[in-house]
């Protein structure tokens, strides 16, 4: 029960620490002051509570960390003028504390780098306007820190200022400003205390300057509902780079038009869980005429936003084109439903540096709006030289890529991902007279690497005629779409693809992978020219109960298989593979397949002689890995290269294994064992695991548990858990 570091004496005026340079105090909810009261005092005065008096100096400190100790004040006045030399400041967890800094301590702190405070629930200002500071220095309007390159406030849940509108702020050398989890805050520089007083509700004013900041986070603000004042501090915010705005309910929008021209260095943009956003970029406001001298070129190359329930413009419509964004390199939406269209079509037209788009889960119509200016009869063309990934993924609504004639040009494509789009047509003939469709075949496919193919897209390029060649670069593909519940897996389909390496299966009823079409192993020449993969991927496969029967396709097709992923495959009993399968196959990943109780046989998994990676997670009714055939005692199962074991979330697994075989992982380094509440033991046999030192509870769980060896670590922890 530590109150003191020192005890204090009445015949003692000054206590010095010459060389002491780094100073921190942790863990001490007691703590009263560093030194104790006065012998001849009867009770403890506010100066006497703070953590450091006048009479404690540390000329040569640099650096001073408190986390979770009880103090109400850190300095006393006068007490700070012994830190002129400290460089960092970091305060955590000290629930208890008021004041952090007076409004005349910044001139004792010229030499500020950093400057870090959280998880202190009591803190309203960082710079107080406390009247008993007020009565010791006279107010000055403006407050400077000269050297401070790093600020960040978290979780401060009665912050609402940094400090109060009388004074100029100014933070000249500042690049990076991190404030989360304020919920209280509405105005960095704030105007009262007092809850009757009306605010602006601005995060930024023009009482506060940062010439050189490069990046900010915003996160957890419920309360601010606009990030900017139209009037900011003279070249504040032009050095800005990258702004990431998070779960703030009250904005918006991001930008007005007012303020564009400060933010024209701007580079990345990620905003993400603001329930109320509706704009991001407000490009002009309506009624409002603009002077068309007003020129602004973005450098902005990267947009990330993502669950904006309300956004209604990504970019506003400009209809005088004096704002660009010509070096976009990548924006991505997920999730943004009220969303109608991406780009006004003053934007689209100057994208030549694009070089990915991703639109996953919105209400998008079209991508590009119409153009009011543009004629019915002028020809229009989207130039995308650069862009070589697009993903079009769950938009229902999707009707157009632009909703008049026009071109396009994909030149970099490379990697094409499309799901549930069902209302545009994705492919088609250069012939074809119907709907305008968003890729000609003929041109796309052939620079391909990646792509995504639903039913009628294969049932389309089956009937056609083209080249040999055509699909030759595609080392991707991803099938998707056969609803119908007697589909059958269109493996001849695959003889197209020369260098294919990696097949996913998404959203298909197939009944098993083993069919093929009547005819299809009648050619044994169609069934040489089958590509061998190295990766499996099947994801929502609802009716399939086995992988392999005899004497299928898949023999040949998995011959060289590295790598099998089987999600929310629902149906599937367990992975029944033919033993051709596994010895080739280095990962195995299985995840929400919640039919499964076992994985695999003690016979089978012997022939797992190349796998590195096991993940097995989420599969609800699974209760052992590797289930006895009832012959153990003859042999021996030697996993000789298997490095990592991950079992996660596993409700009903009571062991790794049944048996009294002997188990030998020689090289396994890393199990990863977590929320599996039944699991009392590994393995009741003979286990060998002589790399394996430790088990951990989550992947970024460093040190992990260890009480000698796998069993006995696993025994511990569930009589930890029953307990």
């Amino acid at each position: 029960m530590v109150q003191y570091i020192l005890k204090d004496s009445d015949a003692v005026q000054k206590i010095e620490f010459l060389q002491l340079e780094s100073l921190t105090l942790q863990g001490l909810p007691n703590l009263i002051s560093f030194c104790s009261k006065k012998e001849s005092s009867t009770s403890i005065s506010p100066q006497e509570s703070a953590l450091f008096k006048q009479k404690i100096l540390f000329p040569k400190l640099e650096k001073l960390k408190l986390s979770s100790i009880g103090i109400e004040r850190i300095w006393t006045p006068h007490a700070f003028c012994s830190t002129q030399n400290l460089t960092s400041l970091i305060i955590e967890g000290c629930a208890n504390l008021k004041y952090v800094l007076s409004d005349s301590m910044p001139e004792y702190l010229q030499q500020l780098k950093c400057l870090e405070i959280s998880e202190c629930k009591c803190i309203q200002e960082i710079i107080s306007t406390d009247k008993m500071i007020q009565q010791t220095f006279k107010n000055r309007a403006l407050i400077r820190f000269p050297r401070l390159n790093s600020l960040k406030l978290k979780g401060l849940q009665k912050l609402i200022g940094f400090c109060h509108e009388d004074y100029t702020v100014e933070f000249p050398v500042l690049t990076i400003l991190e404030i989360e989890n304020c919920s209280e805050l509405k105005e960095f520089i704030h105007n009262s205390v007092r809850k009757d007083i009306p605010t602006h509700e601005v995060l930024f004013n023009n009482k506060v300057a940062f010439p050189n900041l490069e990046k900010i986070t915003i996160s957890h603000l419920r309360n601010a509902k606009r990030i900017w004042f139209d009037q900011l501090h003279t070249n504040s915010f032009s050095m800005l780079k990258e702004l990431t705005v998070k779960e703030c309910d009250a904005l918006l929008n991001i930008f007005s038009p007012f303020l564009l021209g400060h933010f024209q260095r701007l580079e990345n943009l990620i905003v993400i869980n603001c329930a109320s956003l509706e704009q991001v970029f407000q490009l002009q406001v309506q009624d409002l005429d603009i002077e068309e001298t007003y020129v602004i070129e973005s450098q902005l190359k990267k947009v990330n936003l993502v669950r904006l329930p309300k956004l209604k413009h990504v970019w506003t419509k400009n209809h005088k084109g004096n704002i660009s964004f010509e070096s976009l390199q990548e924006v991505r939406i997920r999730e943004c439903w009220s969303l109608k269209a991406l780009f006004p079509f003053s934007i689209a037209k100057n994208l030549q540096q694009l070089e990915a788009l991703t639109i996953n889960s919105c209400g998008l119509e079209e991508i590009v709006s119409k153009s009011v200016e543009e004629s019915d009869e002028q020809e229009i063309c989207f130039a995308f030289n650069k862009l070589f990934y697009l993903e079009l993924w769950n938009l229902p609504y999707l009707t157009y890529f632009y909703p008049r004639m026009h071109k396009t040009t994909w030149t970099a494509l490379k990697q094409l991902r499309i799901f549930r789009c069902g209302r545009i047509k994705i492919f088609g003939h250069e012939e074809s007279q119907i709907q305008h469709p968003l890729f000609l075949i003929e041109k796309v496919i052939p620079q391909l690497e990646k792509v995504s193919f639903n039913r009628g897209d294969i049932e389309m390029i089956s009937d056609g005629q083209y080249e040999s060649d055509l699909f030759c670069n595609i080392k991707i593909l991803r099938i998707s779409c056969y609803s119908n519940v007697s589909a059958v897996f269109p493996i001849s389909f695959l003889k197209r693809f020369y260098n294919l390496e990696s097949l996913e299966l998404g959203s298909c009823n197939f009944n098993e992978l083993a069919s093929f079409e009547s005819d299809a192993c009648e050619d044994k020449d169609m069934i040489i020219t089958i590509p061998k993969i190295k990766k499996l991927k099947l994801v929502l496969i609802k009716n399939i109960r086995h992988l392999w029967k005899q004497d299928s396709l898949l023999d040949h097709i998995c011959a060289s298989l590295k790598c099998l992923e089987v999600w929310q495959c629902h149906n599937l009993i367990n992975l029944g593979l033919d033993l051709s399968f596994f010895k080739t196959l280095t990962t195995l990943d299985v995840w929400k397949c919640n039919g499964m109780s076992e994985l695999i046989t003690s016979f089978k998994v012997q022939s797992l002689v190349c796998l590195v990676t096991m993940r097995i997670r989420e599969c609800e009714v699974m209760r052992e890995v590797v289930a006895s055939d009832g012959d153990e005692a003859s042999y021996e199962i030697v996993l000789r290269v298997l490095k990592r074991l991950e079992l996660h979330c596993l409700q009903n697994l009571t062991s790794f294994c049944s048996g009294n075989y002997t188990l030998w992982c020689p090289s396994l380094e890393q199990v990863t064992l977590s929320q599996c509440p039944r699991m009392k033991n590994f393995y009741q046999g003979k286990l060998i695991t002589p790399k394996l030192h430790k088990v951990q509870l989550t992947e970024t769980d460093v040190r992990g548990r260890w009480a000698g060896d796998l069993n006995a670590t696993v025994e511990q922890l569930y009589k930890e858990q029953v307990l």
